[in-house]
């Protein structure tokens, strides 16, 4: 059941916090609008969200690693 969970939650936190990211950096560009970083909630949200994903595949890859049996390395 959590590895379900992870499977979608880790491509949707990358995405999202991506375009969320881009979005963001996007509206600065065009209209000058200035957010200041890092105390606004809205750029915490866009560069956590994306790291929260990296960190979930790092956890569930050192759990999914390949077990060798005997002398291999």
């Amino acid at each position: 059941m959590l590895g379900r969970f992870l499977d979608i939650a880790i491509p949707v936190l990358l995405l999202g916090g991506l375009a969320g990211y881009l979005g963001l950096l996007a509206a600065g560009l065009l209209a000058g609008w200035q957010l200041p970083y890092p105390v606004s909630y809205l750029w915490l949200a866009a560069t956590g969200c994306p790291a929260l994903g990296v960190a979930l595949m790092y956890w569930r890859a050192c759990s999914d690693r390949l077990v060798l049996q005997g002398d291999e390395e």
